[in-house]
């Protein structure tokens, strides 16, 4: 063999001692390195937070509304006469007048004149008929006088004429001046009997000309009397556009006069409102709801400056339902002067804009929270067997920073005041109580600091 091969063939067995000793000794300390296997626990978290019991409680579900107040009764006063104002009230906008006090006077110079005219004209028709009916009864007199001279002048022509005719007794003149005067008395019966059969026809037309004439006094009179303009009732000066010395036309505005002792608050309110929440149903427009306002209490306040400490109202019908807001509009009613708000608060006037609370009927097993604790998919968080649990609820109504809510609730829930970041459900929760139902400040920083802690963030 040459040296070459000699040297390559011993290259080659080195290399392969080489492989076949590291394969060995790798070998081993793999069998070294082999021990009993050791099972590692997950570490489970808990969580300390603050709760509350939950307490079950029967509430009146209340319904909130606004509204302006207006005075139920306002009069535009305007003159039912023209003419000049010689005198007004001297009381100004916004003062109290009372029923019957003199608002203002127009000169009543020519509707007195045209008065005295239509009471002379009255007194011409009575004494016309007077006249009409002395005479009628005159006439009806004079012919019951003329039929029986009627009567004896027949006779008499008759008696000539026969003696004439058959035994010429007589002269054809007497007779001819017999039938004469028969006929003369004739004619006169029925003239005078025309004449009194029109009689009730020219009283008829007098009377009614008498009735005109005093329907024309009648107006005069009360065109005297419309001249002063008094107060209809006892009321507030809202308005007044007159000046003593100006020309005044018919039905022009001078006055408009409130009246304060009854408002008024149009209130509209959702149909989920009105007919689950207070439960009116069966009602429709301009409705007096009777039997059921008595159920319904409701109390206004202003909101604004000081309230009138709650003035109790009531709700007088139903106004309207607008199907395209789906809203239900009632007229609520109240009466300052029989519940006159203390000395420091601003009573109810024409004008303002309150707030009105409707009380419905009650719910029973209501739970109230702060509203904080309420998530915006309306559920809450407690603990359920030491463990955190998100629970559904349903929000029935808010009142001053609380929730009242209904759910399934276990007896030993616990609600958590204690603000919680994407909480992990069944976390194990360590308790500790806060009675005051207001979510724990403390507590959440606490746990925001420790969120950061293990994600390794600064806040």
């Amino acid at each position: 063999m040459s040296k070459l091969s000699i040297k390559t063939i011993l290259s080659a067995g080195t290399c392969f001692l080489i492989i076949a000793g590291g394969v060995v000794s790798m070998s081993q300390m793999a069998k070294a390195n082999k021990g009993p296997k050791i099972q590692h626990q997950p570490v489970e978290t808990q969580m300390t937070v603050n709760t509350i019991p939950v307490v079950k409680e029967d509430i009146a579900v209340c319904v909130t509304g606004y509204g302006q107040v207006n005075p139920v009764v306002i009069n535009e006063i305007s003159p039912q006469v023209s003419g000049k104002i010689i005198s007004k009230t001297p009381l100004k906008q916004g003062e109290t007048i009372q029923k019957g006090e003199i608002l203002f006077k127009i000169d009543a110079t020519d509707y007195e004149t045209t008065q005295e005219k239509a009471r002379i004209q009255v007194k011409l028709q009575e004494n016309q008929i007077k006249q009409l009916t002395v005479s009628w009864e005159r006439d009806k007199e004079r012919l019951s006088v003329i039929k029986e001279n009627t009567r004896l002048a027949q006779s008499n022509f008759s008696r000539l004429n026969t003696l004439y005719t058959k035994s010429r007794v007589g002269t054809l003149s007497g007779v001819e001046e017999a039938e004469q005067s028969y006929n003369s008395l004739l004619d006169t019966e029925k003239s005078l009997t025309k004449s009194i059969d029109l009689y009730p026809l020219q009283i008829a037309e007098a009377q009614n000309s008498l009735a005109d004439a005093r329907s024309d006094l009648k107006k005069a009179r009360l065109d005297v009397q419309r001249c002063t303009v008094t107060a209809p009732f006892t009321g507030r000066i809202k308005d007044i556009s007159i000046e003593t010395g100006s020309y005044i036309s018919t039905g022009t505005q001078a006055v408009t006069l409130a009246d304060d002792s009854i408002l008024e608050i149009q209130v509209p309110l959702s149909d989920k409102d009105a007919f689950e929440v207070l439960g009116l149903r069966g009602i429709h427009q301009n409705t007096t709801l009777g039997s059921v306002s008595k159920k319904l209490e409701c109390s206004v306040e202003t909101i604004t400056g000081n309230v009138s400490a709650g003035m109790p109202a009531n709700v007088h019908r139903v106004v309207q339902y607008d199907s395209a807001t789906r809203t239900l509009t009632l007229a609520v009613r109240i009466q300052p002067d029989q519940s006159l708000p203390d000395q420091t608060s601003i009573p109810i006037m024409d004008g303002m804009f309150c707030k009105i609370a409707f009380k419905g009927s009650p719910v029973k097993d209501a739970v109230k929270i702060s509203s904080v604790l309420l998530n915006s998919d309306n559920t809450i968080f407690l603990v359920r067997k030491n463990k955190l649990k998100t629970l559904a609820v349903t929000k029935i109504m808010e009142e001053n920073g609380q929730i009242y809510v209904s759910a399934r609730f276990e007896p030993e829930d616990q609600i958590i005041t204690t603000p919680l970041t994407n909480p992990v459900e069944n976390t194990r929760i360590s308790l500790k109580t806060n009675h005051s139902n207001q979510p724990d400040v403390q507590a959440e920083s606490v746990a925001l600091a420790k969120i950061d802690a293990s994600t390794g963030e600064n806040r």
